[in-house]
């Protein structure tokens, strides 16, 4: 095999290796964040009260990308004393978030949480979104006291 060949060989090889790695670049190459939602099925979620820690979550744009794990999205409040986040460990992707209400916090209160993302390019992708902090729900009936009559 000439030295001409085994150059056009290697730069055969290089190029796969280029592409392999476009791809996998790609896969982490995040355009944006649908709009931040609770978590959970609607019976099942949790109010966005004082004394509750309710959980946030977004998909990515496009769908089916991925942020790499190590450079994972960053979560940020615009209220850290009434709305202060709690990372969801349970999360690898980082698009989900915990956010502690304290029993202080005030009602009525509106807070923006905001997602981040830098690709590998340095662009940056970015969502915000904003909610109200709601009063707690009554406590459940648990049961009731005697029967008494009235009239």
């Amino acid at each position: 095999m000439s030295l001409l060949h085994k150059i056009l060989d290697e730069i055969e090889e290089v190029a796969r290796l280029l592409c392999r790695i476009l791809r996998l670049l790609e896969l982490h190459h995040i355009n944006g964040f649908t709009a931040i939602t609770e978590q959970g099925a609607p019976m099942s979620l949790v109010p966005i009260a004082p004394g509750f820690t309710p959980g946030f979550s977004t998909t990515t744009i496009p769908t089916g990308t991925v942020p790499n794990p190590a450079t994972p999205p960053v979560w940020t409040t615009s209220d850290s004393v009434n709305a202060p986040l709690q990372p969801n460990t349970a999360d690898s992707t980082g698009l989900s978030t915990y956010v502690a209400i304290p029993t202080s916090a005030t009602v009525g209160a509106t807070f923006a949480l905001t997602i981040t993302y830098t690709n590998a390019d340095n662009t940056v992708a970015t969502q915000t979104d904003s909610f109200t902090i709601v009063a707690a729900p009554s406590p459940d009936i648990t049961g009731f006291t005697p029967i008494t009559q009235f009239a």
